[in-house]
């Protein structure tokens, strides 16, 4: 059996088991199931999207659990709108270059000349970044990191005094919204990279907030990497040091919010019940001191807990709650450029629906995603996922359902 780029979580561990020379039956043994839990599961008739499990698998076969996540996107090219869109990995190889020479290797490599950045003009170009990723159009941010990075890291390396304090911080934007693209597209190694930068140049700037900002993006990283209890700890510690200050501003309001939802995702991951009740007191806390706010673009507010509800329930298996959350949210509340949290909703609401085999309105949900986050779709491995297995499930021959499988190619 050879293991391809598209091989499903699946057909991974059937892969990594038998070139451990496992059994099924040992192997469900050491899991606590029953061998037709996995059977189902490595033949792709029953979803595993669970990443406690995935972890708890590695764990046994004694490999990393990167290894049994899917690979990184394919570029697809598509036109939508007049634009092109898809192609956001092909800037991989511009985006890993640029993080090759403008790091520790600059001193030895040397860097090209480049004229100098002002800082208003980087802030200018760190916000068309950010918004990018919140309205999901990667293929566009692609094209803007390298010049980015490169430019951002001569401001904090030739600044002095106040203004280098300014281009660190900078800095930790521009390595913060690369780790969040990689991340989206499937990259494994380069967003803890880009996260660990991030955390450097925001101490480096000595501004708390960029710091705890620094660690939520890490978070991210350390729970799509299987480090679980990480991902917890990493945000906790962060808000820990920014609790006494809550009413200082809703910057920091907002910021402690956002890292209390972290841990919240970490704690449901986990199956930590309590854990998430707690986190997600907390958030409501902070909510109640901020109203829908974009501050450091981590869109955190009412609604961005309410849509985590929704998300959080889906992640402890129960789509039903998860469903009767999202009657709750109301997305209209949140700015219009805020694209990526309607997207995620609809399709946690969609993966919600699929669970419950509801397959018209899981389609509906989704269809309805794409018209507002098009490239969400497109790179998102549980939209793939679920497409491949209606289409293996359809017996009405959904022409919608086609049509969005091949515009993301899930097919």
């Amino acid at each position: 059996m050879r293991l391809t780029g598209e091989a499903t979580v699946g057909e991974r561990v059937a892969f990594h088991r038998r070139r451990k020379g496992i059994t099924q039956e040992v192997l469900a043994g050491l899991l606590g199931r029953s061998v037709e839990w996995l059977a189902q599961f490595e033949r792709g008739a029953k979803e595993l999207d669970r990443l406690s499990t995935i972890v708890a698998i590695a764990d046994v076969l004694g490999i990393e659990p990167v290894k049994l996540l899917p690979a990184a996107f394919t570029a697809r090219r598509r036109e939508l709108r007049g634009s092109v869109i898809g192609t956001a990995p092909d800037s991989v190889v511009a985006i890993k270059a640029a993080m090759f020479r403008y790091n520790g290797s600059a001193r030895v490599l040397g860097v090209p000349d480049r004229p100098p950045v002002g800082p208003a003009e980087l802030a200018e170009r760190i916000n068309e970044a950010f918004v990018c990723t919140q309205t999901e159009r990667w293929s566009r941010l692609g094209l803007l990191l390298p010049d980015l990075i490169a430019d951002a890291w001569q401001a904090a390396h030739t600044s002095t005094g106040e203004l280098q304090y300014r281009a660190f911080g900078q800095l930790s934007l521009v390595w913060r919204v690369t780790s969040g693209m990689l991340d989206r597209i499937g990259e494994k190694d380069l967003p803890w990279i880009a996260a660990e930068r991030d955390m450097t140049a925001a101490d480096r700037s000595g501004d708390d907030l960029l710091i705890a900002g620094a660690a939520w993006r890490l978070a991210v990283v350390l729970r799509h990497n299987g480090c679980l209890q990480e991902s917890i700890d990493v945000p906790a510690a962060s808000a820990d040091v920014l609790r006494p200050r809550l009413a200082q501003s809703p910057q920091h309001a907002s910021m402690y919010g956002a890292l209390m939802l972290k841990g919240a995702v970490g704690a449901a991951t986990v199956g930590d019940h309590v854990g998430v009740r707690d986190y997600l007191r907390e958030c409501d806390r902070a909510a109640q001191l901020t109203g829908d706010r974009n501050d450091f673009w981590l869109a955190f507010g009412p609604t961005n807990v309410a849509i985590h509800r929704v998300w959080l329930a889906t992640e402890m298996g129960d789509p039903i709650d998860a469903l009767r959350q999202a009657a709750y949210v109301d997305d209209t509340r949140l700015p219009p450029e805020l694209a990526e949290r309607r997207a995620s909703h609809l399709i946690t609401v969609a993966w919600s629906h699929y669970l419950r085999r509801h397959d018209d309105d899981a389609l509906s949900a989704l269809i309805a995603a794409r018209t507002v986050a098009a490239e969400q779709l497109m790179f998102t491995h549980r939209v793939h996922d679920m497409l491949r297995q209606m289409l293996r499930r359809d017996r009405r021959g959904r022409r919608g359902l086609r049509e969005l499988a091949e515009f993301v190619g899930a097919q």
